[in-house]
């Protein structure tokens, strides 16, 4: 009797174990088809997630689902400020919940690798009124300059594109990004997605991804 009520007390503790939350920014490499090895960037807010690689040029997009210390990522795939190509697909599990390791596939491609992420919230500014700032892009061909003020953003680019809408915190280390581009042809529209304040020697900079049906727009400012 006294092991049907410790068996009993198992079961109804292990059922009651809350899935903690991996909210925040998570850095780390993947390899594709076993060569090379690739940035990659997630971004995670309940489950909802958004990701991108500087050096593969890919923005990603999608959803997060996560039980215990297993994990999901549905993402689809766009060019960097480019078109939709596909969808990728990475399984894996969480380790001291703070790092994650697991595999990954696409759609309709099917390359394959691993992927290690860190939890790298350490190195990400918490959401705050610092982003209500001037910021540049000094790292890209085009130069881009936005205004936020009052978490409304304004800007305009080399090419004459103009930049308008809102960036709010989603969660402690993210915000929200909804924004506008017109007069710039083809990728005039409306975007969402996510962004984020990250320390890089000793500078702040600001990491904007957002897609729509269509196209993505990556920007990286200082």
């Amino acid at each position: 009797m006294r092991i049907l009520k410790i068996i009993k007390f198992i079961i109804i503790f292990g059922l009651s174990i809350p899935t903690y939350s991996s909210n925040g920014v998570w850095e780390g490499i993947f390899d594709i088809n076993g060569h090379g090895n690739y940035d990659f960037t997630g971004l995670i807010n309940s489950k909802d997630a958004s990701a991108y690689t500087v050096k593969a040029k890919v923005v990603y997009s999608g959803k997060y689902e996560q039980n215990y210390n297993e994990f999901k990522w549905n993402l689809s795939m766009y060019l960097k400020d480019g078109t939709k190509f596909g969808t990728a697909e990475i399984n894996g599990k969480i380790i001291d919940k703070n790092i994650m390791s697991g595999k990954w596939v696409t759609e309709p491609a099917k390359d394959y690798g691993n992927i290690y992420l860190i939890n790298n919230n350490n190195n990400v500014l918490d959401t705050s009124n610092l982003i209500n700032k001037e910021w540049i892009a000094t790292k890209t061909k085009i130069k881009q300059k936005i205004i936020i003020k009052n978490n409304k953003i304004t800007g305009k680019d080399d090419n004459n594109c103009n930049y308008y809408g809102s960036i709010k915190p989603l969660n402690q280390k993210i915000y929200s990004a909804n924004i506008e581009i017109a007069s710039c042809g083809v990728s005039d529209g409306f975007y969402k997605g996510m962004a984020h304040i990250k320390k890089e020697n000793d500078k702040n900079l600001l990491v904007i991804t957002a897609t729509n049906k269509n196209f993505s727009l990556f920007m990286l400012l200082e």
